[in-house]
């Protein structure tokens, strides 16, 4: 049996993770793990119990001090269960907020009991104005604030670099544009 392997497809929202990911577990044969998929939810349902808007997470303090943290760590928990069970994982997920933490992956390795697996990072870049078409064409409720604060989102989440060590970057640029029906 071969060593199971990590891939992590990063970039901002509407860049192509999600067709990129799934790709990639197909080729892999590789479980797709999916943060929004996995903890949406609930995560929608404690913003509202909170007295939140469940769509607004870029701008949500309170989202990033208490829910974000225990997305992340139950995406990372669910893909140790598949590594130690021999399978690899593809996570799809944005991880902008641990890009700057250059130990993040070995710190949630450990944590988590993941066994010593190849991690290949798979970053999707992808042009301003084209994320802003795509963004604007999905018409999805959740992408509302990004449009109506564009600016503020694209500098804080449109070019961020990922720190992180001991890993492979290998990088996918999907300029093309959407097709429109």
């Amino acid at each position: 049996m071969n060593a199971p392997k990590v891939f992590i497809v990063i970039g901002p929202a509407g860049s192509g993770k999600t067709t990129i990911a799934q790709q990639t577990a197909q080729e892999h044969g590789a479980a797709y793990l999916d943060k929004d998929r996995v903890s949406g939810r609930f995560v929608e349902f404690a913003l509202t119990a909170t007295g939140h808007d469940p769509t607004d997470r870029e701008s949500n303090d309170y989202y990033r001090r208490n829910l974000l943290p225990l997305e992340y760590e139950t995406l990372m928990d669910v893909a140790g269960i598949n590594l130690r069970l021999g399978r690899s994982v593809v996570l799809d997920a944005p991880f902008g907020a641990y890009f700057g933490e250059p130990d993040y992956l070995s710190r949630v390795a450990e944590e988590f009991q993941w066994p010593s697996p190849a991690i290949t990072v798979i970053r999707v870049r992808v042009p301003q104005d084209v994320l802003r078409t795509r963004l604007t064409l999905r018409g999805l409720e959740r992408d509302q604030w990004k449009l109506a604060h564009w600016d503020e989102y694209w500098s804080a989440y449109g070019s961020l670099e990922c720190a992180w060590a001991g890993v492979h970057f290998q990088d996918f640029n999907n300029q093309a544009p959407l097709p429109v029906d």
